[in-house]
């Protein structure tokens, strides 16, 4: 297929797969189109293959209803208006996990940071935040509408004189990049010594999952080009040369998932608000969390 590539598996590298699941794209960018999930048979990564490349890949971010940038969105729907009451409980809880034991004014970097609510709440706490954000509306944003330093890019196209960074974040985007070692490397090359990262990734183990099948809205294809199980994701940053750290469930990600894998329908979101309720609290006793957080340390 033009603009498709077949790969190899990003973490190990080896070329034995089996398909896992098949998955439509949600906006239906090309009508009827479907995406194959394999697992790699030898470290068990699931990853879209084959894959748009990434000269293709753009065209499947240009549905309308595509809105990863809550911010600076026009829509008000009652999710949007739910989603914003939560997101600043949110943010601020993500703060609190991972800047524990972080220096004061420590350099910090969010890595597609769209329009920067995360960097900012850095900077409210006192340290001095970086963004940087491929799409060039959602970083202009950030920069006029709360003021903050962010490049237009990916972590490639951060400037070193910038670092060394104490932390740097990838909420939900490692699922996104092609070049998934490169960009933890370039990571580990931006972090001072005794620096860490922090990564937040869909859970293909999570209950909302097993719940959704093809239809669990994380699976996202083929935004979404990886699925990280834990084991997975403790092999890559091992691989990559970190020290790594599971800190369990991103906390309101069930609600989140479950919702938005519901019909639209009132009987819908309610059962999306009992599984969502249901996996949040699987989440936080432990158990396998709809999306999960993990720190990665550069000894």
């Amino acid at each position: 297929m033009s603009g498709f590539e077949t790969v190899a598996c990003a973490v190990c590298g080896s070329e034995s797969y089996e398909k896992a699941l098949e998955v439509g794209d949600r906006f239906n960018t090309i009508p009827g189109q479907v995406f194959n999930i394999v697992k790699c048979g030898s470290c068990g990564l699931l990853f879209v293959n084959p894959r748009p490349d990434q000269d293709s890949i753009a065209e499947y971010y240009e549905s309308e209803e595509y809105d990863p940038f809550g911010s600076a969105s026009s829509k008000d729907s009652a999710f949007t208006r739910l989603y914003r009451i939560a997101r600043p409980f949110s943010i601020r809880r993500k703060a609190a996990r991972v800047v524990k034991g972080l220096a004061p004014r420590a350099r910090t970097l969010d890595v597609g940071c769209a329009t920067g609510e995360f960097v900012r709440e850095l900077r409210r706490r006192g340290f001095t935040p970086f963004g940087v954000e491929p799409d060039s509306q959602a970083a202009e944003y950030a920069r006029q509408k709360n003021g903050l330093t962010v490049w237009t890019g990916t972590i490639e196209q951060v400037p070193k004189i910038a670092g060394p960074f104490g932390l740097i974040t990838f909420w939900h985007v490692l699922e996104h990049v092609h070049t998934l070692r490169e960009t933890l490397s370039c990571a580990y090359s931006l972090l001072d010594k005794g620096g860490r990262v922090a990564i937040a990734v869909p859970n293909p183990e999570s209950c909302d999952a097993r719940i959704y099948g093809a239809k669990w809205v994380a699976w996202d294809a083929p935004r979404h080009l990886y699925h990280f199980t834990s084991s997975v994701m403790v092999d890559l940053l091992t691989k990559s040369g970190f020290r790594s750290v599971r800190l369990g469930a991103v906390a309101f990600d069930a609600f989140y998932h479950s919702l938005l894998s519901e019909s639209k329908t009132t009987f819908g979101l309610m059962r999306g608000g009992i599984r969502g309720l249901s996996s949040y609290l699987r989440g936080i006793s432990g158990g396998a969390g709809s999306s999960e957080l993990y720190l990665a340390y550069k000894d």
